[in-house]
């Protein structure tokens, strides 16, 4: 989206101005040539919300893809295995715990240090080693719970904003800056992440992903008719919700798992 809207001379911004989803949700506000958008009829279809959820997240183990990890649905009753897949970005997939025995992680820091300790005395290897597996738990489960706080949280805060102004889309929301802000946000960030987990998830081609985009910006900015780009921004934002929630869901049972792991290398 950024690229497309570099082309274009950026319009006139009163940042004290008050501001309202249905004027932040109009081509001019972003500058936006509706020829740069252009594309067949057919295609529409290409950008549906119900479509990218099928393959985002609550995939059968045998739909997920190169990048998407899996987890227990059942919290409650962990005796209840239902796995179930969520499609993530390259980045997410390698900041979080692969599967929910964090076992291996602890093995690895462990056995580096038993190999590089002498046998003078066995029963402070072992302690090292020990203390090598906790330090490595420790360090991921920090960096989880920091992504699950500084990002997911903020992105859950910034679409449950756009999903109450989509309900009444000409109330103002605060100043100008507070809507470009949040807006920018889920165009740069939120949509790239998604857009990014579905290319892996589907394998697309550049061109695929291009289509993609195009389109789900078409509806959002250009179909215009009986506020059919309200109603479709909402219809994203909610499949954004779920899939941003099915991914905290995600790292809490990594997290779980972790501290149970913790629990039995320090009692």
């Amino acid at each position: 989206m950024s690229e497309k809207l570099s082309e274009q001379e950026a319009p006139k911004i009163n940042l004290n101005a008050p501001n309202s989803l249905s004027r932040a949700l109009k081509p001019e506000y972003w500058a936006l040539d509706e020829a740069s958008f252009e594309v067949n009829q057919a295609n529409l279809e290409y950008a549906d919300p119900a479509r990218f959820a099928h393959n985002l997240y609550d995939m059968e183990l045998s739909e997920a893809g190169k990048f998407s990890l899996s987890y227990n649905r059942d919290h409650i009753d962990p005796r209840q295995q239902k796995l179930i897949s969520v499609a993530l970005t390259p980045g997410e997939y390698n900041l979080l715990l692969r599967s929910n025995n964090p076992k291996s992680i602890a093995r690895v820091a462990m056995s580096r240090t038993i190999a590089s300790k002498p046998i003078f005395d066995a029963d402070k290897r072992n302690e090292d080693a020990r203390r090598s597996g906790v330090h490595a738990l420790e360090n991921k489960l920090h960096v989880m719970e920091t992504y699950k706080e500084e990002t997911i949280d903020n992105d859950l805060r910034i679409i449950n904003r756009m999903i109450e102004a989509s309900k009444y889309p000409g109330l103002s929301r605060g100043k100008e800056t507070t809507m470009r802000t949040d807006l920018s946000w889920i165009m740069d960030h939120v949509l790239e992440n998604m857009f990014d987990a579905l290319k892996y998830q589907k394998n697309w081609s550049k061109e695929q992903l291009d289509l993609a985009k195009t389109t789900t910006y078409r509806r959002m900015f250009f179909e215009r008719a009986k506020n059919q780009h309200i109603g479709y921004f909402k219809e994203l934002m909610q499949v954004n919700r779920a899939y941003t929630l099915r991914k905290k869901a995600l790292i809490n049972d990594r997290g779980s798992s972790i501290r149970r792991e913790l629990d039995k290398l320090n009692g």
